[in-house]
């Protein structure tokens, strides 16, 4: 039985990523800041015949992740990281965006993952075996007016990549994800708020619709499994096509 841990894991595409590893036969440990709902998940998860366990932490904590990863190394060797915890921001201007704020989603989205991986890839490297996951998004791969969370997701993408180099010949794998406009109950919500425009989402997909937390959590289960055993340093988009399709819509002229 593998053993994977999921950061973010109450919510969105962790909460979905972490349910379906466990549907497949994998032991979850499920961290996360939001311990009603973190408990629950766990529950559930257990109820369905899953083995899963609920850790309150924040990934920003350094000694906190490294006094968990130690104490699951001690009990047997963790297979799978998925770093999924995250914080949305919505559009702002470089001089009105709150630097509290920009300081907050680079230490959980950004920080939060380069510990993670610190804490626990150095025990898969020692270990010789593993698999980690970042979220990024479309965001690292193209500009958007989502300053911090924006350069947030860039840097994860260089992380990716140089730590696929860097694990590599300890047979540590290291790829991400990039989601495009992904129907989160944190999307849902900022839907619900008027700040940000489904039709103009949808409009831009090739597919013309929203990406699913379980369409996302599909890709991570591929890319951490043994079927993608030579795919390292990827970034890998699940956007319903909206890369090219607002890429082909914007051109100057159309056929």
């Amino acid at each position: 039985m593998k053993h994977a841990v999921v950061t973010g894991g109450a919510s969105g595409i962790g909460e979905a990523t972490a349910r379906l590893l466990s549907k497949n036969g994998a032991r979850v440990t499920l961290v996360d800041v939001n311990d009603e709902r973190g408990a629950r998940v766990a529950d559930e998860m257990n109820a369905a015949g899953g083995e899963a366990v609920f850790h309150h932490l924040d990934v920003g904590d350094e000694n906190g992740l490294l006094e968990l990863a130690a104490s699951l190394f001690a009990e047997g060797p963790v297979d799978v990281l998925v770093n999924s915890a995250g914080i949305l921001q919505n559009a702002v201007r470089l001089n009105d965006m709150d630097l509290a704020e920009y300081d907050r989603i680079m230490d959980v989205n950004l920080k939060g993952a380069v510990l993670a991986c610190r804490a626990f890839g150095s025990r898969m490297c020692a270990a010789g075996a593993g698999s980690i996951i970042n979220l990024c998004s479309l965001t690292s791969l193209t500009p958007s007016p989502q300053l911090a969370y924006g350069m947030s997701k860039a840097a994860l993408k260089i992380l990716t990549e140089s730590l696929a180099a860097e694990f590599g010949p300890s047979n540590v794998r290291v790829n991400a994800v990039a989601p495009g406009y992904t129907l989160t109950p944190a999307m849902q919500q900022r839907i619900d708020e008027g700040a940000r425009n489904p039709a103009k989402m949808v409009e831009a997909a090739a597919l013309r619709r929203l990406v699913s937390m379980d369409e996302v959590a599909e890709a991570i289960n591929f890319l951490s499994s043994d079927k993608a055993s030579a795919i390292t340093g990827v970034v890998v988009p699940v956007d319903c096509g909206f890369l090219v399709g607002s890429a082909y819509q914007a051109y100057a002229a159309q056929p």
